[in-house]
């Protein structure tokens, strides 16, 4: 069975090749279009993985991330950003955000679904060692 995926993303052609390619897989997507629909949607369901848009119309992704991370469960749930300005990536990543991974766009779709996965067997493993 698939896992649960949060996408938060405004491009609603960015979002529907991701959920395609990860629905492929039998991953169940879950599309959160603005932030605080992100919001919304976590409060109400858990996930097993937010793949997280940086330029959200309603708030920055890195600013989300913050909020995500507060719900309850989210301190938990690997988060990966997306974005397609690399340079914010880097500096990101530079600057300690909590992301736990980085994914730049455009990206070949069997390079999301491997970056996704390994990063939910990553999360899968770490659970497994808190039990």
């Amino acid at each position: 069975m698939g896992s649960i995926i949060l996408v938060v993303e405004d491009n609603w052609i960015a979002a529907e090749i991701v959920s395609t390619t990860l629905g492929s897989r039998g991953h169940s997507v879950v599309l959160a279009t603005t932030g605080r629909m992100a919001m919304e949607c976590l409060s109400a369901q858990s996930c097993d993985l937010i793949l997280l848009d940086l330029m959200l119309p309603d708030i920055d992704g890195a600013q989300l991330v913050q909020v995500l991370r507060r719900l309850p469960g989210g301190e938990h749930i690997p988060i990966l950003a997306f974005s397609a300005f690399v340079s914010r990536l880097e500096d990101l990543r530079r600057n300690g955000a909590p992301f736990d991974g980085y994914i730049a766009k455009p990206v070949e779709p069997e390079d999301l679904i491997r970056i996704v996965e390994e990063r939910l067997a990553a999360g899968a493993l770490a659970a497994k060692r808190e039990e």
